[in-house]
C-alpha cells in the first residue's frame, strides 16, 4: 500500500469511528455529514471524495465492524461437519467466548449497533448466519424447518438481553462470568429432540 493508499484508508476509519461514535449519541437518521466531518476532522469535500452518501459510508462502516469482529475469532474451524450430534451446541466458549471479547472492547460500537439495528441491517445478518450455522444444527436435531427462524429468535433475543445488561453495566465483569450465565440458561434447551418440540 503507497502513502496516498494509507492516508485515505486512514481517512476513511475516521470517518467510520466518527459515525459509529454519533449512532451511540443518536439514531442514523438524525446524523448528519457536517457532524461526521467535524468528529473526524475532515472538511466536506472529503467527505465526498470517499462517499456519495451517509448511506455509503453506513455500508462500508458495517464492513468496517464486520472485519473487526470476524478477526476477534481464532483462525480454527468452527465448522459443525466434522462434529457428532452430542457436540453440537448452540452456545459454547469457542463461539461465545471470542465474541463476549469484541463486545467487551467494543461495548460502544456494539451499543450503538444494537440501537440501530435497522440501519445495520442486524435482521439480515442474522438470518444468514441462521441459515449458514444453526439450521443445519437444528436440522440434524430432527426439528423440523419451518420451526428453525422461531426458535432462533428465542435464542438471539435472549443472548442480546444479556449482552446489553453487561453493557449496562459498563461490562465489569469477566466473559467467562457472563458465559456461565448463558450456560445456565441455554445449555439445557441446547439439546433439542424433534418430539419435544
Amino acid at each position: 500500500m503507497n502513502k496516498s493508499e494509507s492516508k485515505y484508508f486512514n481517512t476513511a476509519r475516521r470517518m467510520n469511528e466518527a459515525l459509529l461514535s454519533l449512532l451511540y449519541e443518536k439514531d442514523f437518521e438524525y446524523v448528519t455529514i457536517k457532524e461526521i466531518c467535524a468528529r473526524a476532522n475532515v472538511n466536506r469535500s472529503t467527505f465526498y471524495l470517499h462517499y456519495e452518501n451517509i448511506g455509503d459510508l453506513l455500508l462500508e462502516t458495517i464492513q468496517f465492524v464486520n472485519e473487526k469482529f470476524s478477526h476477534s475469532y481464532p483462525e480454527k474451524d468452527l465448522s459443525i461437519n466434522e462434529k457428532s450430534i452430542d457436540e453440537l451446541y448452540f452456545m459454547t466458549d469457542e463461539w461465545i467466548i471470542p465474541y463476549l471479547n469484541f463486545v467487551r472492547e467494543n461495548k460502544r460500537i456494539y451499543k450503538a449497533i444494537h440501537e440501530n439495528s435497522t440501519a445495520f441491517g442486524v435482521e439480515k445478518a442474522f438470518s444468514d448466519f441462521l441459515g449458514k450455522v444453526f439450521s443445519p444444527i437444528l436440522s440434524m436435531y430432527g426439528v423440523p424447518k419451518e420451526k428453525h427462524e422461531y426458535i432462533m429468535t428465542f435464542y438471539r433475543h435472549g443472548l442480546v438481553s444479556i449482552i446489553m445488561k453487561w453493557i449496562d453495566n459498563d461490562c465489569i465483569e469477566r466473559p467467562e462470568f457472563i458465559m456461565d450465565i448463558i450456560n445456565i440458561l441455554f445449555k439445557g434447551q441446547q439439546r433439542i429432540k424433534s418430539e419435544k418440540i
